[in-house]
């Protein structure tokens, strides 16, 4: 009994140690995590879109890593599988992302199995093009990320620049080259 009393404060205690908190910008959420580790305080700063099902569309950077100027988080886009199912998105494939302003670049995927055995892929583009990226992201309306020709998968670009600047704000970096 003793045991179980001691987990449960030690569960309470971590759950006192962590904050998050979430803001809506029309197509984008922003959340962000607080994590005090006694040593520091982390704050992890994630803007997507998607989700429900489909692909989500995001940009995660924490306050412990390099940050604009001198780094550029680039967008990625998570494919989640149900037990049992293959995700679209295969190892090592070349996707493009594609901009309605006439602006692409190409990426990768890694894909494999999560701890549960669950099926994910994840597309990147190549990181000296992040900047490039969030730039055209600020002002195109569209982005799609296309497998041999098909989409596979359209993110809405409206609200991305409020929560890129929130973003930044929250987690503490310069919005200079994307915003500014």
């Amino acid at each position: 009994m003793r045991g179980l009393l001691a987990g449960l404060a030690s569960l309470w205690a971590m759950a006192a140690q962590a904050e998050s908190q979430y803001w809506d910008y029309k197509d984008w959420t922003v959340w962000v995590e607080q994590v005090d580790t006694g040593e520091d305080l982390r704050i992890t700063c994630t803007a997507s879109t998607g989700g429900d099902g489909d692909p989500t569309l995001s940009i995660t950077l924490s306050n412990g890593d390099a940050a604009p100027p001198f780094y550029y988080p680039g967008p990625e886009l998570h494919e989640h599988a149900p037990r049992g199912y293959g995700t679209v998105m295969q190892d090592g494939a070349r996707v493009l992302f594609v901009f309605d302003v006439d602006w692409r670049t190409e990426g990768f995927v890694t894909a494999g199995f999560d701890d549960e055995g669950f099926a994910q892929a994840v597309a990147r583009a190549h990181q000296n093009d992040s900047l490039g990226l969030l730039q055209t992201m600020r002002r195109a309306g569209v982005l799609w990320i296309t497998l041999d020709g098909e989409v596979v998968y359209g993110a809405s670009l409206a609200g991305f620049t409020a929560a890129y600047g929130k973003m930044a704000e929250q987690c503490g970096f310069p919005t200079t080259g994307v915003i500014d």
